[in-house]
């Protein structure tokens, strides 16, 4: 009787192992214009979850806010290209936002709770790049626009 509870045991945690590692790739979403990208990391499990995820995309956002870096969500972003086309848009952007940009010279426009900020980047090649967006004095209003 032991061991039979042990082997269900097994595939119970094999299968939830599974469901696990199932449920980041499922969030893995794809725009009408082909660009891949995964938004989470609210909360430990969340963060630890996505993190290995993070060298598959060209660009990895981190959204914090204040002077002590605290997790911002609900992001919107939009990335233009360098016709100032718009390529990428996600509202409501969660802590960590990874994204497979092609080649080329990007500005990012983020903004959180009103306030904005712009970046510019370029991405050359399959390198992985992290990009930190902080709004240091996030809980004033109507503060400036911020380039980074």
């Amino acid at each position: 009787m032991n061991l039979k509870n042990l082997i269900i045991s097994i595939m119970l945690a094999g299968t939830a192992i599974f469901q696990l590692a199932q449920a980041t790739e499922q969030q893995i979403r794809t725009t009408k214009n082909g660009i891949q990208y995964l938004t989470g990391g609210i909360g430990h499990e969340e963060v630890i979850e996505m993190r290995p995820h993070a060298k598959k995309f060209t660009l990895n956002l981190i959204f914090s806010e204040g002077e002590d870096g605290h997790s911002a969500t609900a992001i919107n972003i939009n990335i233009y290209n360098h016709k100032n086309e718009l390529v990428f848009r996600l509202k409501n952007a969660k802590p960590m936002l990874y994204i497979n940009l092609s080649v080329g010279t990007y500005t990012i426009l983020a903004t959180n709770n009103g306030e904005k900020l712009r970046h510019r980047l370029t991405i050359d090649g399959n390198n992985n790049q992290k990009v930190i967006l902080n709004w240091k004095e996030a809980n004033q209003s109507n503060m400036p626009e911020k380039t980074l």
